[in-house]
């Protein structure tokens, strides 16, 4: 009889056990996201809007401190055909501003900035950016950012040209994580966060010149993520996303 009443204890506990794992795999499945998705944009849709910021006389940061008025004396701002954002300055207060700013910018002549099409908006208005309060599931574990901020950076070191067609250099750069756990929270953003991003700019003439270095510019993702496993075991990481978002040019 003791055997027998063991063995129900031990059933029940079993039952309990399984009736909460099916209750959290029910929440996780069910569970609807805060956040709306980015409605999807036609290329024609993307240009035009990227072409108010140039035709609408905006002000385009170039760092974080340094805001360029469009226009400006020896300044293009052109939208390319593919709806990337191009600033081509020899504007000398411009330059004497990033002389400042910067040892790699030391004896500047000329300045060049290329930035990703479906960036653009973000990259001009990236002060009002506000990470997401939603949340995805991966297998049983719950993912959460509970705060952050994003910043625009620009690499240390220049990149190489490694490929080009015609008078077209080809970039790819990637997309880097802190860990694996950052690379599953990208499914969070509503702003897709690609694995990398393929520059093509006509600048081949260029780019050959020994005094011209180009650096990846990208947006830092840095945020506190929380794992919660089966609504019981809780843990918060700093993480770091770093997604190219475009490429400038220091013309010496």
């Amino acid at each position: 009889m003791a055997s027998e009443s063991v063995f129900k204890k031990f059933t029940k506990i079993i039952v309990i056990l399984i009736i909460a794992i099916v209750a959290t795999v029910l929440f996780f499945i069910w569970q609807v996201d805060a956040e709306e998705p980015s409605p999807e944009v036609s290329k024609t849709e993307l240009i035009e809007s990227n072409k108010v910021w140039v035709n609408n006389q905006m002000q385009i940061p170039l760092q974080e401190n340094i805001i360029l008025s469009i226009p400006a004396t020896n300044t293009d701002a052109t939208i390319a055909t593919n709806g990337d954002l191009i600033i081509a300055t020899s504007n000398k207060e411009i330059l004497e501003q990033l002389a400042t700013s910067s040892n790699r910018y030391k004896g500047i002549k000329a300045y060049r900035l290329r930035i990703e099409a479906k960036k653009v908006s973000e990259y001009v208005t990236n002060t009002k950016y506000r990470f997401p309060t939603s949340s995805i599931q991966n297998n049983l574990t719950n993912y959460e950012i509970t705060g952050g901020e994003r910043t625009v950076k620009i690499e240390k070191n220049p990149v190489k040209v490694k490929a080009s067609s015609g008078n077209n250099i080809i970039l790819d750069l990637k997309t880097t994580y802190s860990s694996d756990d950052a690379e599953i929270a990208t499914d969070i953003f509503t702003n897709n966060i690609p694995e990398k991003l393929t520059i093509t700019d006509n600048t081949k003439q260029l780019t050959t010149m020994k005094n011209v270095a180009i650096y990846p510019k990208s947006f830092v993702y840095d945020f506190t993520l929380q794992k919660s496993t089966m609504l019981i075991f809780k843990e918060r990481k700093e993480e770091m996303i770093t997604e190219p978002i475009g490429i400038e040019y220091i013309i010496k």
